[in-house]
């Protein structure tokens, strides 16, 4: 009856050592929330776009998929050149509870005189002690192989190719995100810009409604009107204040929404504020007579060419067809050549254990022969996998061409709205002034001059929004067609 202990077998892999690039030995640590001391109190548009571009989760997360693509691009050539080589020891204990015991020869042979030469023969009457055997016996062995691939169907350097391709994909798609995280910004950044005059607009409106409200009182105290119309007044003079609330809530939140793109903490929100530089909201007519607002299909087509969502499918494509080529490789026959050095031996004690050690090497060639047809249907789904990849990237393509359309639609309906807003603003003024003047000598009504103060307030509004949508049907159009640069 005997049991035994093993250890371990240890076995490790030297060509992640061999083959280890300076990008991953140098891969920096996750990174927690940036600091933001380097973020200006005073925000710029462009001091916005780097800070978000920098710090947004979305874009940090981009540019941590480039590099793992960059990683396993690295791997796939490794995994073609490289040889993979492991190394295994072991120690081995017996030990037996009922141990036989043996028989030694003590004298083996005899020496024998011929013409006065001694030589040893065969003694034919040998004598044996009986030797107790040992109850414990230790073994000790290893091994080292090395096995690298001489052919694998071509499936090496497809791979290679699918993970060159696919990190093309990624690098597009990090530029791309850094593109949508800067209209998003842009926007955000407008709507901050738009809340502001919005607020300065109700500000304006509510020292126009307080102005007519002191006036109304003093006309009633001296008699001139009745006291309805100085209620009337003043429940004019809180709805306005109650508007520049809004309008003042509506900008701080504005303010917040920018703040949160740019990671920035809420304790912190308080700290920062924003102004106009670097974005352009004239809308003087040589501001609007510089803007093109006839796209031509060259334009479109330049885009398509260019814009790094669409060279990101394009690329992911690629990478999907380099994909197929390697399942394919499972079809063709695959060569390995090995080559080892190994060992082994036994005794009762460890350190008297002699090593037998050996050498081989050897090639092994694997011939695919029926499968059950699983590598052809994998070929079939993936190939379907491609051909849908492709129908959504001219969907996507034809997407992009309607939302050029619309943008540009936008845009002229914008400019229209321009000239409309301060006609109707320029109207608006001159029927307040009128109402009031009417008023004042007597001839005009509270009521009329309500009904002018509410349309100047609303005409104010849109001329506020106008300004501010011209300018973000420009920054669309220039997104869609791929002609931002971060």
């Amino acid at each position: 009856m005997r049991f035994r202990l093993f250890c371990t077998s240890v076995c490790f892999s030297i060509t992640s050592f061999v083959g280890l690039t300076p990008a991953f030995a140098q891969a920096p640590a996750s990174q927690s929330t940036p600091s933001a001391a380097n973020l200006p109190h005073t925000i710029t548009l462009d001091d916005a776009i780097k800070a978000a571009i920098a710090r947004n989760y979305t874009t940090r997360m981009a540019s941590n998929q480039v590099r793992k693509d960059e990683f396993a691009a690295h791997a796939a050539i490794d995994n073609m050149w490289l040889p993979s080589v492991k190394a295994t020891g072991g120690w081995q204990y017996d030990y037996s509870f009922n141990p036989i015991d043996e028989e030694v020869e003590q004298n083996p042979f005899i020496p024998v005189v011929v013409n006065g030469d001694t030589d040893f023969v065969p003694n034919p009457n040998p004598t044996y002690t009986r030797v107790a055997a040992q109850n414990g016996t230790q073994s000790l062995s290893y091994n080292a192989l090395a096995t690298i691939n001489l052919f694998n169907g071509f499936a090496d350097i497809a791979s290679i190719h699918q993970t060159e391709a696919t990190l093309g994909s990624a690098q597009n798609s990090s530029t791309w995100t850094r593109q949508v995280t800067a209209d998003n910004v842009v926007k955000s950044y407008l709507s901050i810009l738009l809340t502001q005059e919005l607020v300065y607009a109700a500000d304006s409106t509510l020292a126009e409604a307080q102005a007519q409200f002191s006036l109304v009182q003093g006309q009633y105290q001296a008699g001139v009107v009745a006291i309805a119309q100085v209620y009337t007044q003043q429940s004019v003079v809180a709805a306005d204040s109650l508007a520049l609330i809004q309008a003042d809530v509506n900008f701080q939140n504005a303010k917040v929404s920018l703040l949160y793109l740019l990671n920035v903490l809420p304790n912190q929100f308080n700290n920062y504020s924003f102004n106009a530089d670097g974005i352009d909201t004239a809308t003087t007519p040589a501001a609007r007579a510089a803007v093109d607002t006839s796209i031509q299909p060259e334009a479109i087509n330049a885009a398509i060419d260019k814009r790094p969502d669409i060279l990101a499918q394009e690329a992911s494509i690629k990478a999907s067809e380099y994909l197929v080529d390697v399942t394919r490789g499972q079809f063709y026959p695959s060569l390995d050549a090995t080559l080892g050095i190994g060992g082994s031996g036994s005794g009762p004690n460890l350190t008297t254990v002699h090593l037998d050690n050996g050498l081989n090497a050897g090639l092994q060639l694997t011939i695919p022969i029926f499968d059950k047809f699983q590598t052809t249907l994998s070929v079939d789904e993936e190939e379907v996998d491609v051909d849908n990849a492709r129908i959504t990237l001219e969907q996507d393509v034809q997407q992009m061409r309607s939302n050029v359309a619309m943008d540009v639609n936008n845009l002229k309906a914008t400019e229209k709205s321009l000239d409309a807003s301060e006609s109707a603003f320029l109207a608006a003024l001159e029927s307040f002034r009128l109402a009031n003047e009417q008023l004042q000598v007597g001839s005009g009504t509270e009521v009329a001059v309500v009904i002018a103060e509410a349309a100047l307030e609303t005409a104010r509004t849109n001329r506020v929004n106008a300004k501010y949508n011209w300018v973000l049907a420009q920054k669309q159009v220039a997104y869609d067609l791929g002609k931002w640069n971060y």
